[in-house]
């Protein structure tokens, strides 16, 4: 793969870009003032954001499908982030669990809308590139590398000095290295053809079949096919955990983990045990949809937002995901938009 053009933006809009073309096995760099950069005569760009923009955070999700990752991490995290959620743009890697990275989104759109013109093929923060030991000068900010970034006034300690040339070839060796969480997803995604090197998702094959319960949580179980699906991850499920604890693994694992806890030592559910739970109990009702889940691990509780189809729907979700194994307890159903929505926690407990 030819090695990228770089452009590494300023955190000022006064600030000087550098722009480094790839020569040989090296890079050519000049500064040219950030206002001026949307009218280079430049394609295809992997643009570094000063690292001030961009919050980077570890997840512990399940393997799911991206969207659904998305969701869960939007969730988990939601208590980390000051800014309203609807107001910000979020972005998955693709190592498994993900990190999640969270920029404003009016700043991303505004990033993409400058710089239509060029096509940057790729985004990336200057800290989740750059690697080593020391503090790093970037153009008018002190980087950390794989930590953070900091205005220049925010910080006294000494930094490495790289040049130009030698900064756009340390994030070169970072993006083959599979460092970097690429923010251009979704609506924002690239349309010009390249390749940026992506590190193999980790396989998780001893949690797989569990961990995809998750996927039918987000999606709801709205069809027949999905049910069938269902049947096969439980299979999957069953011969894994033969092959991991020698023993038959019980036909229902939600109502397996209740009666554990009412019989051992008292300790909280996990997120997969609950998810379990929910998506056995929802598996028949296919007029219910999970809206919003976030797991609350103080307590081992699931906290939802259902969407039902009429104000008495919520006794049947309860009756259904006692019978799974779980505990639900459902608060008041409200008319919101055309949909009637209500809150409802999930822990373990009940069945019969």
């Amino acid at each position: 793969m030819a090695a990228p053009i770089f452009l590494i933006l300023p955190a000022s809009e006064e600030g000087e870009a550098i722009l480094a073309t790839p020569s040989g096995g090296d890079y050519v760099t000049r500064r040219v003032a950030a206002l001026d950069v949307p009218m280079l005569d430049i394609s295809d760009p992997v643009l570094i954001l000063p690292g001030q923009w961009v919050r980077i955070f570890e997840t512990d999700l399940p393997k799911a499908g991206r969207a659904q990752q998305l969701k869960m991490a939007r969730f988990t995290r939601e208590d980390d982030i000051a800014s309203p959620a609807e107001g910000l743009h979020y972005a998955l890697s693709d190592t498994q669990p993900p990190h999640l990275a969270v920029i404003d989104e009016a700043l991303i759109a505004q990033l993409t809308e400058t710089f239509t013109a060029l096509k940057p093929k790729a985004a990336y923060a200057d800290y989740d590139v750059l690697s080593g030991d020391t503090a790093l000068l970037v153009i008018d900010r002190a980087v950390e590398p794989g930590i953070a970034a900091l205005d220049l006034d925010w910080t006294e300690e000494t930094l490495t000095q790289p040049s130009d040339a030698e900064l756009a070839g340390l994030c070169a060796e970072g993006l083959a290295a599979g460092r970097g969480l690429n923010l251009l997803q979704g609506d924002y995604r690239s349309r010009s053809a390249f390749d940026v090197p992506r590190v193999p998702a980790i396989r998780l094959a001893a949690l797989a079949a569990s961990a995809l319960l998750a996927l039918f949580v987000w999606n709801g179980i709205q069809d027949r096919a999905a049910l069938a699906q269902a049947e096969d991850l439980r299979a999957r499920t069953a011969t894994e955990y033969l092959a991991a604890t020698g023993d038959r693994a019980p036909t229902n694992p939600g109502r397996a983990a209740a009666q554990s806890l009412q019989s051992g030592p008292v300790q909280t559910a996990g997120f997969l045990d609950l998810s379990s739970v929910l998506f056995t109990g929802l598996a028949a009702l296919d007029d219910i949809r999970v809206d919003q889940l976030r797991y609350n691990s103080a307590n081992g509780t699931l906290q939802l937002r259902l969407i039902y189809p009429s104000f008495d729907a919520a006794a049947r979700v309860e009756n259904a995901v006692a019978q799974a194994g779980g505990q639900l307890t459902t608060g008041g159903v409200r008319e919101q938009n055309g949909a009637f929505v209500g809150e409802a926690t999930l822990g373990l407990g009940g069945g019969s």
